[in-house]
């Protein structure tokens, strides 16, 4: 059992999202960065789906009232036991009676906390994701709040429990941190979307070549960016179609906006640019602000970074499984 002494701004439970429901007006929601998450939970050997903890960058501590297996990935805030930081891409052992804060800010907005056994959540729809707009899943369908006690979904598995055991004889697993994806960039790689054509090509130029900054209109719906205003070459009206993640619209006053993972399924706004799934895990940590540029490649390209990623999980998975199996 974990007691919440201090809780954040907006820190939910989360795992991959829930799919199937699109039709239905309900996103796939889940972490903002499923590669984060994920990584967490492979360092303590949790399975990639079981529910984690996306702490967002404000004040957090937390009581353990028992021996914890956890993992801390992403940015945003420094981990710290009794005065002293706590190591970020590595399985961590937290002794019952411990307090963990999270006091200290880095680059990012977002860290990613996994625990041997995957956080006990509400199941909704299939997923354990918590659903803000319902208020279902997760922890009460709700954000975390002070008091709130978090417990384990299921019992550590016996790869966790192996980790666990060789901490405990001071046998550390050192992730090769140079193979990880370089999630505080502020270049954002693009593919071209639906209406890319409809716009002037001086907007197209504008695209890539200007800074676009992260206004204060900001959730996990979407990112408002302000930047040098961007046109169609003829108005259009459009009958409303199908977003998803990463989706980037053109709003009417020349501003764009850029889907994030509680997206609303549908839109009648021009779609000029997707960003590539590679690079989801540098927009959660984006935050109010910060400068953006994005970078336009094929649809190739993005295909090819996204399998790379993945092969990185990959073989983290198998190292993990190699040394304490």
């Amino acid at each position: 059992m974990i007691k919440v002494i201090q809780s954040g701004i907006q820190t939910t439970i989360q795992d991959q999202g829930r799919t199937g429901y699109q039709s239905f007006g309900i996103s796939v929601g889940g972490a903002m960065s499923t590669y984060s998450s994920r990584l967490a939970n492979i360092l303590v050997g949790n399975e990639l789906t079981l529910p984690i903890l996306e702490i967002v960058q404000s004040p957090h501590s937390f009581f353990f009232e028992e021996d914890a297996l956890v993992s801390f990935c992403g940015g945003g805030l420094i981990p710290e036991l009794n005065e002293k930081e706590l190591p970020v891409y590595e399985p961590i052992l937290i002794e019952a009676g411990s307090i963990i804060k999270l006091h200290k800010p880095q680059a990012g907005f977002r860290l990613y906390m996994s625990i041997a056994g995957g956080f006990k959540a509400e199941l909704f729809l299939g997923s354990y994701s918590t659903h803000l707009i319902s208020g279902s899943g997760g922890y009460s369908g709700r954000i975390i709040r002070k008091n709130d006690c978090l417990s384990v979904q299921t019992k550590p598995s016996f790869l966790s429990q192996n980790i666990q055991e060789l901490i405990k004889r001071n046998l550390y697993f050192n992730l090769d941190k140079t193979r990880l994806p370089k999630i505080f960039s502020k270049t954002i790689r693009i593919i071209k979307g639906s209406e890319y054509n409809e716009l002037s090509e001086s907007s197209k130029q504008k695209l890539t070549s200007s800074i676009f900054t992260v206004s204060n209109d900001y959730n996990r719906m979407g990112y408002r960016l302000k930047g040098e205003p961007l046109s169609l070459s003829q108005p259009k009206e459009m009958i409303s179609s199908a977003t998803t993640k990463g989706t980037i619209q053109l709003l009417p006053d020349g501003q764009i906006i850029a889907l994030m993972a509680d997206y609303q399924t549908v839109g009648g706004y021009p779609k000029i640019a997707h960003i590539i799934e590679a690079d989801h895990c540098i927009c959660a940590q984006l935050k109010p602000g910060d400068e953006i540029s994005f970078v336009m490649i094929s649809l190739e390209e993005a295909e090819q970074l996204y399998l790379e990623q993945e092969e990185r999980l990959v073989q983290v998975r198998e190292t993990i499984q190699q040394i304490f199996s």
